[in-house]
């Protein structure tokens, strides 16, 4: 675990990069091209920190975006050869505006995946304007502030989501901030669930 580490709002990451690594950061560098803000969330920010488990998808938050915005979007994308496993990129508007999430990948590739939502409430906000960076060898992303991370994986409560908070918490209890992650366990409703992960 000495590959990673958190520091001053960074969670460094020493290691090879791994297929889901290699598709945040295109994706990534296409959302930056077209002055999308975005964040990575969930499971792949656990899995980032060295959590060894499978997932099929990336989860990304973007900022609301208009039409015009969404069709250089998909411009860019099928560029890149990508495309929407679920449904053709042209309706990624229409998807993302009716709440639904946008499934994109590699052309002819269906998993991994990724999974593109809009910030729809508070904690996705949050996610977006207190995001982190996380350094990939020489390449950086946002992700979630961990301390959200963790209380929202409490909130969901499947086991894999529990699993994914023991860890984070575990690996960087001494660099969180145990005033931030209070404050998102009272929000998220998650007080006792947090006790006894500090308690664990």
């Amino acid at each position: 675990m000495s590959g990673i580490e958190l520091r001053d709002e960074t969670l460094s990451v020493d290691r090879a990069l791994n297929q889901l690594d290699e598709l945040a950061i295109a994706f990534s560098d296409i959302l930056d091209q077209v002055g999308i803000e975005h964040v990575y969330i969930a499971g792949y920010v656990s899995i980032l920190a060295g959590r060894a488990r499978s997932t099929e998808d990336v989860d990304v938050l973007i900022e609301p975006i208009d039409e015009a915005t969404a069709d250089t979007l998909t411009t860019h994308l099928e560029a890149e050869n990508f495309w929407g496993p679920a449904m053709p990129l042209s309706s990624l508007y229409s998807m993302l505006e009716n709440g639904d999430p946008v499934w994109v990948a590699p052309t002819d590739q269906i998993t991994p995946h990724l999974e593109v939502k809009t910030v729809r409430d508070e904690f996705d906000q949050a996610s977006l304007s207190q995001a982190i960076t996380a350094q990939i060898g020489s390449t950086s992303i946002p992700i979630g502030p961990l301390e959200l991370q963790i209380a929202y994986k409490l909130h969901l409560g499947a086991q894999k989501d529990i699993e994914d908070a023991v860890h984070l918490y575990t690996l960087f209890e001494e660099t969180l901030s145990a005033a931030r992650l209070e404050r998102w366990a009272q929000r998220l409703d998650v007080e006792a669930e947090y006790e006894r992960l500090t308690q664990a």
